[in-house]
């Protein structure tokens, strides 16, 4: 058997070099298109939930202040009925419809 050197040919080792260099930067422009709305959807997902979460939130505030002044305004009445004998007896006549002995209501209702 013989064996021959064979040589080969470069051709153009410096147009080689820009290919590959124009496929590394086209990858990296590839990857960055991938990344981007990835990392996009990972952080909208939990800004959307919480600004949500912040109107929630808002809506329970508005709530609560709505069942303190319902709260505040129970705790006059039941101190009211307990000091005070004139309420009780308009509270009695208003919201009971009970009147006094050989006395007569009359109501206008519209």
């Amino acid at each position: 058997m013989k064996y021959q050197e064979m040589q080969i040919e470069h051709e153009h080792p410096q147009h080689v070099e820009r290919c590959l260099q124009g496929l590394v930067r086209l990858g990296k422009f590839c990857l960055l298109l991938l990344v981007v709305p990835v990392v996009v959807a990972v952080y909208r997902h939990p800004l959307a939930e919480q600004n949500s979460q912040r109107a929630k939130l808002e809506a329970m505030k508005i709530q609560r202040d709505g069942l303190v002044a319902q709260r505040d305004q129970l705790l006059r009445q039941v101190d009211w009925i307990k000091t005070d004998t004139s309420y009780l007896e308009i509270r009695a006549r208003d919201h009971e419809n009970m009147h006094k002995k050989g006395e007569y209501v009359i109501r206008f209702e519209e």
